[in-house]
């Protein structure tokens, strides 16, 4: 039988486990194991571009209707409850957004890396303008396990690190990370960065090894136990 695949941490996850102390994190690692990964926001995600009217180059003052949107989640959902629950959150931020003025242009970014572990995006992909401002945002959709205020800083210090630091034109530009409540309308709490202190690259880079390592051996180190005592099939 072959080695299980090492699944992805999502980003939120790792930004969750990440920020707490070591000891503590491999019990969160198996939780997020043994609960999987959470609804499926893969609808909402591919239609992200109609939802806040992003445009390629030059802005578009008139968005698409929201019956054409909602029509697009609808077709990439798998079930009656996916298309509710991508429905709610995706009719909050294009009410938002259409509330607020906000359009958006495409950003043009690349994924960070560090030693271990796949490269790491921590923004949704696109720039949000309004009459006074440029922000990138990052969605936290979750009900539960969603992010913590240091979880928080985490992901705006990889923004920072990826967009910032490596792009002198990104200099100016807000981080916002966007917080759907729990009830049926799934309101939007924005969080922004402003005077919050970030992390270094070497302290994420630390973060990020260890935690990445815990969840190897989190998926792998217990397959290989289990092997060598011939219950693998208990895993399955």
């Amino acid at each position: 039988m072959s080695r299980p695949k090492i699944r992805r941490l999502p980003i939120t996850d790792l930004a969750r486990i990440a920020v707490e102390p070591y000891s503590t994190r491999r019990r969160l690692l198996e939780q997020v194991k043994g609960a999987g990964f959470g609804p499926n926001y893969n609808p909402t995600r591919k239609q992200f571009a109609g939802i806040v009217n992003r445009q390629p180059g030059v802005l578009k003052s008139r968005r698409d209707p929201w019956r054409i949107v909602a029509r697009e989640i609808v077709k990439r959902c798998r079930s009656l409850t996916e298309a509710k629950m991508n429905l709610r959150v995706a009719r909050s931020l294009y009410s938002h957004c259409e509330r607020n003025g906000i359009n958006a242009l495409e950003l043009d970014s690349f994924p960070i890396g560090f030693s271990v572990g796949p490269k790491l995006e921590a923004w949704s992909p696109a720039l949000f303008v309004t009459a006074d401002r440029l922000a990138v945002p990052f969605l936290d959709l979750r009900k539960t396990r969603s992010l913590n205020p240091e979880a928080q800083r985490f992901i705006f210090s990889i923004q920072h690190h990826a967009l910032r630091v490596n792009n002198p034109d990104y200099s100016d530009v807000e981080f916002q990370i966007y917080q759907f409540g729990r009830d049926r309308l799934r309101p939007i709490k924005v969080i922004e960065e402003a005077g919050r202190r970030l992390f270094t690259y070497d302290e994420l880079e630390l973060m990020i090894k260890e935690t990445h390592s815990l969840w190897v051996e989190v998926l792998v180190g217990r397959y290989e136990e289990a092997k060598a005592t011939g219950t693998t099939g208990m895993l399955l």
